[in-house]
């Protein structure tokens, strides 16, 4: 039997050695695969944007929207307020729903889609396992931050939290071995100073004591184990556990954007089909997030407490926003995707003054522009391999 390389790689069963062989021909021949208007379109746009540079880009603006869908949705008067990791696991369900879709367009058929999910689900076993691991790391990393917030300050935790732009240049260098220059570190120390000029809000004093230092003798105060959920046998400072919450969700946040990089990239298995799996998985592992956190609630109001069809909208969009994130890591890397991110807190700034009349302070000018700068250190000032020189050549020449 001839079989080409690409074919070979994708498949384990005759059947779909031949689906996959003459949709590579149909592709080769620009007859089938996004035909819209004319076949060549596609080719001229993407020669004319690199493909590094679109995912970027599209990241940036779905991002924004992301932001703002979700500052709305949560800002609005409503009577009950919908539970996040529900609203996640719905996001999870388009994501599904698309996935299938593209993949159909992709291999020309309903059937052949249905044929690669299988191979990849069912025959490939072990590489569906491991789109597990980033999944139960997301729901680890959410509850320490949802638990987190208890024992730390606001301000402090946004702090702490852009430590993950570290992490995951530590990972980049330690799973995928690639080098990065002094100053490319150095331009992540900046982009965290950047982010955090951004994002820090200096709260109310007069509104801050009012909540947490209120003098009213009419007021009763609220037990320890309202702040600090969690039983500390070992009378552990809260400030301490907080930290450690705070670390170890950095250091799980570095690592999964890494572990996804790697997987996107290393696997010959489409995009769509492999965000099909990582939805497969993140179902079971948001809903038990939303009844780990919000027991009470769902006990009381039913799972789907405060649903409309904002918040079905919002949760469509996390779906395609899940979508463009693995785009990003598939072309480009989890680190220019913390850089991406500090363009959507940006982006997201400026839009929040003509949509919530939110001006900007000078803080977040100031961080802007820093941002700006670490951007221009990280990508003018590569890691570059030192050209040893030959002895031997050297006396030779003299």
């Amino acid at each position: 039997m001839s079989l080409n390389n690409k074919t070979l790689t994708l498949s384990t069963s005759k059947d779909i050695y031949t689906f996959n062989s003459n949709c590579s021909e149909k592709s080769d021949n620009d007859s089938e695969k996004f035909n819209l208007t004319d076949g060549n379109w596609f080719l001229k746009f993407k020669n004319l944007i690199p493909i590094k540079t679109l995912s970027i880009l599209f990241f940036i603006f779905h991002g924004t929207l992301s932001v703002c869908m979700l500052r709305y949705v949560r800002f609005r008067k409503v009577e009950y307020m919908f539970i996040a990791p529900v609203a996640l696991m719905t996001g999870e369900f388009f994501k599904i729903f698309l996935s299938i879709i593209f993949l159909t367009i992709e291999n020309s058929s309903l059937i052949n889609a249905a044929k690669i999910l299988h191979l990849e689900t069912m025959i490939n076993w072990k590489s569906f396992l491991k789109t597990s691991i980033p999944a139960f790391c997301y729901a680890i990393q959410n509850l320490l931050y949802y638990y987190a917030i208890s024992y730390l300050d606001a301000t402090l935790l946004l702090v702490l939290q852009q430590i993950k732009i570290l992490t995951t240049a530590f990972f980049t260098v330690i799973l995928l071995k690639r080098k990065l220059s002094t100053i490319q570190w150095l331009s992540m120390v900046v982009l965290i100073v950047g982010i955090i000029l951004v994002q820090i809000k200096f709260p109310n004093i007069k509104n801050s004591n009012t909540v947490y230092n209120s003098t009213n003798v009419n007021n009763t105060i609220e037990t320890t184990s309202h702040y600090y959920p969690l039983p500390n046998p070992f009378h552990i400072p809260p400030q301490i556990i907080g930290l450690i919450m705070v670390l170890t969700g950095t250091t799980i946040a570095g690592f999964v954007g890494t572990f996804l990089e790697k997987l996107f990239k290393s696997s010959v298995t489409s995009i769509w089909a492999r965000n099909f799996q990582l939805s497969i998985f993140s179902i079971p592992v948001h809903l038990t997030t939303a009844f780990l956190s919000e027991y009470n609630k769902i006990s009381t109001h039913g799972l789907f407490i405060g649903f409309d069809y904002w918040v079905i909208l919002m949760a469509f969009i996390f779906g395609v926003h899940g979508m463009v994130v693995a785009i990003l890591l598939k072309h480009a890397s989890s680190i220019l995707k913390c850089f991406a991110s500090g363009f959507v807190i940006i982006l997201t700034a400026l839009v929040s003054i003509a949509l919530f009349d939110k001006w900007p302070s000078y803080l977040m000018i100031f961080g802007t522009l820093v941002i700006f700068v670490a951007v221009y250190m990280y990508t003018q000032y590569p890691y570059r391999s030192k050209i040893r020189t030959n002895p031997t050549i050297v006396e030779a020449k003299a």
